[in-house]
């Protein structure tokens, strides 16, 4: 047997209605009532030099040579090249995220709630969001050496971003919204 929470609950109310009002787009409002994630609660930080991206550290753990982040992708929009040096998982959360290579073609589309586990050093590639935001939980995992490498218009080097960096981000970003224990 499964429980809802309240919050679960209200959602599915929620939903419900919005497809009652909506009729014959039921569907596509319920895709979207479900979709919806409140980020208002997330301070965005921006890198220079990279358009189109916002991003959150929410850990950096140099003993297990992890950096988990948030990143929100603007919609319709592509970020600078760059490569992948450490393995790397993605669970999306809100909207779709678009991988192109290279040359600017679509390779790969992640909706929402799709998780995907990819070893570092794969091709150059760019990111983007779809026809919305997309926001993206990414773990980078086992290297305590270069984790992204930002690439110029001719595959050249332009920046590394690796632990030492995402460490400093992290206690340069405020302080992440905490739980509230009940006493």
């Amino acid at each position: 047997m499964t429980s809802l929470t309240r919050r679960d609950g209200l959602a599915a109310i929620g939903t419900a209605v919005s497809a009652v009002v909506l009729g014959a787009n039921a569907s596509e409002a319920a895709t979207k009532v479900a979709a919806a994630f409140d980020d208002r609660n997330v301070t965005w930080n921006t890198l220079e030099g990279i358009d189109h991206l916002w991003y959150h550290v929410l850990n950096v753990d140099r003993d297990q040579k992890v950096v988990d982040l948030l990143l929100k992708f603007a919609a319709n929009e592509k970020v600078v090249l760059h490569k992948h040096h450490a393995d790397y998982s993605t669970f999306i959360i809100q909207g779709e995220l678009r991988l192109y290579d290279a040359e600017g073609t679509l390779t790969e589309i992640r909706p929402t709630a799709s998780f995907v586990q990819k070893p570092g050093g794969g091709a150059p590639h760019t990111e983007g969001g779809g026809a919305e935001e997309c926001i993206a939980w990414f773990s980078n995992k086992g290297t305590d050496g270069v984790i992204y490498e930002i690439l110029g218009p001719n595959g050249e080097t332009l920046g590394t971003l690796g632990l030492p960096e995402f460490e400093a981000l992290m206690q340069a970003q405020d302080e992440p919204v905490q739980p509230i224990i009940p006493g």
